[in-house]
């Protein structure tokens, strides 16, 4: 028979050519609340449009103010323009719902991806739409992505993404677990020799304070055996662990290892993405943002140093936010006000993990992440008085409008990766610290405002977060719009101290729209100064996109440019920030010992450690002292050892290794302040004891007059390890040493220092920014290297003076002025504050 063609229906589609993304939206047919796009959606669009041709650009507006559209029409343009496969990426499922949902509105096709099933795939195989699909696709070790060429990628929530990405190169083993118990139980021998004992038992009983860093040369020596455990447990087959194991299962011995009270984390010192192929190529990437606080930050994640960057301006996504402070002297009576203040209103919690969940629990429902969308979604639609909790939750989950309009956020957000944490709290690296903290507020407060038309109140429970939001210098992480709100919460928390009104009738304005209220607040909100930006310098962002050079060099194995490249960091970043500049030193070790230059790898992780202690020091050994060509002139320090050892000779190893002895926790105090004063002494100090002499000042102090610094130490040796830090007693005395210090050493540079356990610090106290506690551990380390010098000295044969050979060992092990006493694992007496500090991971 002929062929009959007036037999088939055949459907002919043409895909469109048009790549102008205003023209795109003005083709579409609008089925929902869309009609328009917003002034700063459309400045946005044509400055991306303008700049398409860049590999790497930034939009950057306001949390609610349209990206999702924005977003699906720059992708929209790409498919157009490359006829080739565009990806959407969300953080979340719930996302990327959210964002198929605006698409239909639209009348813009699209396919999703997401838990391994496909849903409308030919529409990324005709390349007529995008593909939606989230994070955790696109970055894990076995992501179906690589094989698809690629034309471009629009990343939404970029500001919220660092976590999500961590989490898919990072091995996580929780507390109490076979792998958990295994894996400490290798790593015991060392922290018990490098007088770590406490600190291991604190993590394996659980204590959330604790936080432990495995050093590199260790981690080459583990590697294998730890390789072996893995596979044993069939983490090459496990849904929790297979994706990450295939990014790291050929580099374990080039991972960090850390270790805490509620889990061990293997991961990468910075993110290989360059090992990720849907990311090279000839792929386009746009990335939408809100207000990222931390250029820095954006480098670490996605490994981009200088993208073009759109920024519309206009007030979308400008919401007005109450921001309410409960009074009280302690977090436990923020929360009590604060339960009273909502018990009526429907409120999402945000705390930093399930623990102090638990916290909220009489009163509100902790979401399940594996199992909670449906949660989510119950929680949204409702319209009564529930209240959610999320714990250790900063992005991902959005509830804006009517979906919640009170916020709960206690406790300051903590880093999720234990690494973040690393870097915050151990090595204090002070130029990363505060950024990591505005992020996540940021992110925190973008739960449930989401547009300019949202309003709704944050309450700050907790004197951490509370102290950390009404600093100028923190506040200068923050958006604009953010910063007035909080000084004007302050004022009112002001006002309602006075009477003038209340926290009910404040939250029960701005939630139902009082038009008195809004005339208020737009006549105040503007009345509020700007921080000075706090953004950090551009030496950080460019050290942030060196690191990822020199450990893409590391993990390919190429140990000697990686080597190079990280000396020159460490070298350049001393001048700016000593322990960022220890931080790449270690790492300068590591590659060297790959190399097998086993002597100039133990000089840089020497150097590491002399500045933070938490890196790790190798075992001391007098053929591998630094050469002394380089030791500079006998300082006062070296000077007045060389003295007392002329004096003592012989009797100085005893006397050092009585008071090592006396350095233990007990009931008594005394003869652990006598050792300390001893043991300044040996260090070539001025030491005393001036609450002992003159019934004032503080238990031990370590002056160094050549310098016009000192260390001011109380020795807290005799509290027990259930209790706390009080403010009268233990806080509150170092407000009172400030006096003595200011009326004995005017204009000179004293820190201060608790010697004792890791505690909690009550928080009703007020603790100085720099108060540190130190444990009688670090001092019986610090001990056991003066020990090593004077026996150093006692052997040494070389004919050169006492105090050459001094000054050549107080380098090498760390003792010079101030590294004897800065270089000494510590904590802040305000992050012990904080009733919770270990963040969990979101998977």
């Amino acid at each position: 028979m002929p062929f009959d063609p007036s037999k088939i229906s055949l459907r002919t589609t043409r895909r469109s050519r048009e790549t102008d993304p205003e023209k795109i939206f003005e083709s579409l047919t609008l089925r929902g609340t869309v009609e328009n796009l917003w002034s700063p959606q459309a400045a946005a669009l044509r400055g991306w449009h303008k700049e398409r041709a860049k590999p790497d650009v930034v939009i950057e507006m306001n949390t609610g103010g349209g990206k999702t559209l924005v977003g699906l029409l720059v992708a929209q343009s790409l498919v157009n323009e490359t006829g080739k496969c565009v990806l959407y990426v969300c953080p979340t499922n719930q996302l990327i719902e959210q964002a198929t949902s605006k698409a239909h509105e639209c009348g813009i096709e699209v396919a999703c991806y997401m838990a391994g099933r496909w849903d409308s795939r030919e529409v990324t195989d005709d390349s007529r739409g995008p593909c939606l699909t989230n994070y955790a696709s696109v970055f894990n070790g076995k992501t179906i992505f690589d094989r698809f060429d690629l034309g471009g990628i629009v990343f939404d929530d970029a500001h919220a993404a660092g976590n999500i990405i961590r989490s898919n190169f990072t091995l996580s083993f929780d507390h109490g677990t076979p792998l958990f118990k295994e894996i400490v139980q290798r790593l015991r021998a060392y922290f018990t020799t490098s007088n770590q004992s406490v600190s291991l038992r604190d993590a394996i009983d659980g204590n959330p304070r604790s936080l432990l860093f495995v050093p590199m040369f260790e981690v080459r020596k583990l590697a294998p055996t730890i390789a072996k455990l893995l596979l044993d447990a069939k983490v090459d087959e496990e849904k929790e662990t297979l994706f990450a194991w295939e990014h790291l299962k050929d580099h374990l011995d080039r991972c960090v290892i850390l270790l805490s009270g509620s889990r061990v984390e293997i991961t990468p010192a910075a993110l290989p993405l360059h090992r990720l192929r849907c990311l090279g190529g000839g792929a386009r990437r746009v990335y939408l943002t809100a207000t990222l606080p931390s250029p820095a930050e954006f480098v670490k994640t996605f490994g981009v140093e200088t993208p073009a960057r759109v920024t519309p301006k206009g007030k979308s996504g400008e919401a007005q936010r109450l921001f309410i402070f409960p009074a009280g002297q302690k977090d436990g009576d923020h929360r009590t006000v604060a339960k009273q203040l909502i018990s009526s209103r429907k409120t999402c919690v945000i705390v930093p993990s399930t623990r102090a969940a638990a916290e909220w629990q009489d009163v509100a429902t902790l979401f399940d992440g594996p199992t909670g969308q449906a949660g989510i979604q119950r929680f949204a639609q409702a319209r009564g008085s529930e209240k959610l909790i999320l714990a250790a939750r900063y992005d991902g989950i959005d509830l804006p409008g009517d979906a919640c309009r009170v916020l709960v956020l206690d406790g300051l957000p903590k880093g999720s990766h234990l690494l973040t944490r690393f870097l915050d709290e151990a090595l204090q690296v002070a130029s990363l610290r505060a950024s990591h903290s505005a992020i996540r507020v940021v992110q925190a407060i973008g739960r449930i405002f989401r547009s300019n038309t949202d309003h709704g109140a944050v309450v700050l429970c907790g004197t951490e977060v509370q102290r950390w939001a009404r600093s100028p210098a923190n506040q200068g992480f923050l958006p604009p719009l953010l910063q007035k709100q909080i000084q004007f919460g302050v004022g009112l928390r002001e006002s309602v101290e006075a009477g003038q009104t209340t926290n009910e009738d404040l939250l029960a304005a701005v939630l139902s729209g009082d038009k008195g209220w809004d005339e208020f607040y737009r006549q105040k909100i503007d009345a509020f100064d700007i921080a000075a930006s706090a953004a950090p310098p551009s030496w950080l962002v460019d050290f942030a996109g060196r690191e990822q050079r020199a450990y893409q060099k590391l993990w390919e194995g190429n140990a000697a440019d990686a080597a190079a490249e990280y000396a020159s960091l460490a070298d350049d970043a001393e001048v700016h920030d000593p322990r960022l500049a220890a931080w790449f030193r270690h790492l300068e070790g590591y590659s060297c010992e790959l190399l097998g230059n086993i002597g100039q790898a133990r000089t840089a992780y020497v150097l590491a450690a002399n500045v933070r202690a938490e890196l790790g020091r190798p075992k001391t050994d007098g053929a591998t002292a630094f050469a002394s060509a380089t030791v500079p002139n006998p300082t006062a320090q070296a000077k007045a050892i060389a003295q007392l050892f002329e004096g003592k000779r012989a009797k100085v190893v005893a006397m050092i290794e009585k008071l090592v002895g006396d350095l233990a926790y007990g009931e008594q105090t005394n003869p652990v302040e006598e050792a300390l004063r001893l043991l300044g002494s040996l260090l070539g100090l001025s030491a005393t004891r001036p609450d002992k002499e003159g019934k004032t000042g503080p238990d031990v102090k370590w002056h160094y007059p050549t310098k016009k610094a000192g260390v001011a130490l109380e020795a807290k040796t005799n509290k027990k390890e259930t209790t706390q830090y009080q403010k009268k007693d233990d806080i509150g005395q170092f407000h009172d040493h400030a006096k003595y210090l200011a009326v004995h050493h005017p204009g000179e540079d004293f820190r201060r220092l608790i010697v004792g356990r890791h505690l909690r610090v009550t928080p009703d106290c007020h603790p100085p920014d720099d108060l540190r506690v130190v444990t009688l551990e670090q001092f019986q380390g610090l001990a056991e290297r003066v020990k090593t010098l004077y026996q150093v000295l006692l052997e040494s044969d070389s004919g050169e003076p006492v105090e050459v050979v001094a000054e050549r060992w107080l380098h090498e092990l760390g003792l010079r002025w101030p590294l004897c006493v800065d270089g000494l694992q510590s904590k802040l007496a305000v992050d012990l504050q904080a009733e919770e500090v270990d963040g969990e991971v979101t998977r």
